[in-house]
């Protein structure tokens, strides 16, 4: 016999999934050295929407997503924009579908992952019931590694909330974990969610019929072990194979898994808040972007095929350069309030102390992703800028920014998301 919620300890909450199979011969991002096209579909490109009361967090399995999508996506659902959230799940291993950004876009691909978007949020709008949150979180994982310090150890974990029917089996989940999605490496030309698309069947596998969403949380200075250099060539030094997503995947959810739930009850409806903050850009060249080009053109005669194709983009970006261009970014801040606990949206890649500091002036419970409502490039806590290296010096380029943000911008997104939560 069903039994009936019990009034204040529940959410109305639904979930939706739309698959997207790209063709064979889509173009790849999040590797620059990677040139050629997909060779086929080992795990689609999964779109997947919770829904929770008025709120509507969505996740999709490319590497990032630009802002005016998630506005785009945002706008077609009868939401709030503020009660909306997008997130790419920062994959390397899925189609390019970003104007401007990471190797561009596939207009096709692009449409059909906008459109898969909100038919994932309608679906989940549709198929609201109660349900309650439950909460756990894991450590001594073993998987992440800070990839600019590798003496320093870090041991983020991984945070899992879980909705639970009145019949007490869960119907959603949300597991996050930060880390980038890059064990499978550049040689790959199979589009694949990488680690969390594993990490995601095995929570399904736990209650069929429940679907799990992955967040990739600030991992703009995390990886399982390799600097960011590394991805730099197609060479594949280390097994950075599916079989070894597969592995890790499915480890970080078992972790999770075993951690004791808490129930978090509340007597108050979901909320959202957001807010803008404005970002500057500021160069680090020594040179001009036209002498930048000469040099990487001299380079690339004497280099091999992946540092080749990585010169290549830089000298294309070079080419691009005005002298008039904003050097300004509008950041959207998000923060969702499921009862206790508390949901941070940032956009681009923020790294892992950025999230530290976030649930500390936040209180509570408080998980922090990045590569939400936009990714335009690193956000590098303030004193990693004197360490240079790929995130504060280069990954500007590959993302199509003038420059890279300035110091002190990850900083102001901290405030910001404070600011947002209520206390």
């Amino acid at each position: 016999m069903t039994q009936s919620p019990e009034p204040g300890h529940w959410f109305s909450v639904g979930a939706g999934v739309v698959d997207v199979y790209p063709p064979p011969g889509t173009r790849m991002a999040g590797f620059a050295a990677r040139t050629e096209p997909s060779t086929g579909v080992h795990d689609p490109v999964s779109v997947r929407a919770l829904v929770v009361d008025e709120t509507c967090w969505i996740t999709v399995d490319v590497c990032g997503l630009h802002e005016q999508t998630c506005r785009e996506i945002a706008g077609a659902l009868p939401l709030p924009a503020a009660s909306v959230a997008v997130t790419a799940t920062h994959t390397h291993a899925g189609p390019c579908v970003m104007p401007g950004r990471l190797g561009g876009h596939d207009d096709a691909v692009l449409d059909q992952i906008r459109s898969a978007a909100i038919t994932a949020a309608e679906k989940a709008m549709a198929g609201r019931r109660p349900a309650e949150l439950f909460y756990r979180e894991a450590t001594g994982i073993g998987v992440a590694s800070n990839r600019r310090h590798g003496e320093r150890k870090i041991d983020p974990p991984a945070q899992l909330a879980s909705f639970h029917g009145v019949d007490g089996t869960p119907v959603a989940w949300v597991l996050l974990y930060p880390c980038h999605p890059v064990v499978v490496g550049p040689a790959n030309r199979l589009i694949s969610g990488d680690y969390p698309a594993f990490a995601r069947k095995a929570l399904e596998a736990v209650a069929p019929g429940s679907i799990a969403l992955f967040l990739p949380g600030a991992a703009g200075d995390v990886n399982t072990g390799h600097s960011a250099e590394a991805s730099y060539s197609l060479s594949q030094a280390t097994p950075r194979t599916l079989a070894e997503a597969e592995r890790i995947g499915i480890l970080i959810a078992e972790k999770a898994l075993v951690a004791t739930p808490r129930h978090l009850a509340t007597d108050q409806p979901a909320t959202a808040r957001q807010l803008t903050v404005d970002l500057r850009l500021e160069s680090l060249d020594d040179h001009v972007p036209a002498d930048l080009a000469a040099e990487w053109r001299s380079e690339a005669q004497v280099s091999d095929a992946g540092r080749a194709a990585l010169l290549d983009a830089w000298i294309q970006w070079a080419e691009q350069r005005r002298e008039d261009e904003e050097r300004a970014w509008q950041a959207p801040v998000t923060a969702f309030r499921w009862g206790p606990l508390t949901l941070v949206g940032l956009p681009g890649e923020p790294f892992l102390t950025t999230a530290d500091e976030i649930a500390a002036g936040a209180g509570g419970i408080t998980m922090v992703t990045g590569y939400t409502n936009g990714c335009p490039g690193y956000l590098p806590a303030k004193d990693e800028y004197k360490f240079g290296g790929y995130e504060v010096l280069d990954a500007h380029r590959y993302y199509g920014m003038p420059a890279p943000f300035a110091a002190g911008s990850a900083e102001q997104l901290v405030q910001a998301a404070v600011d947002l939560v209520p206390k």
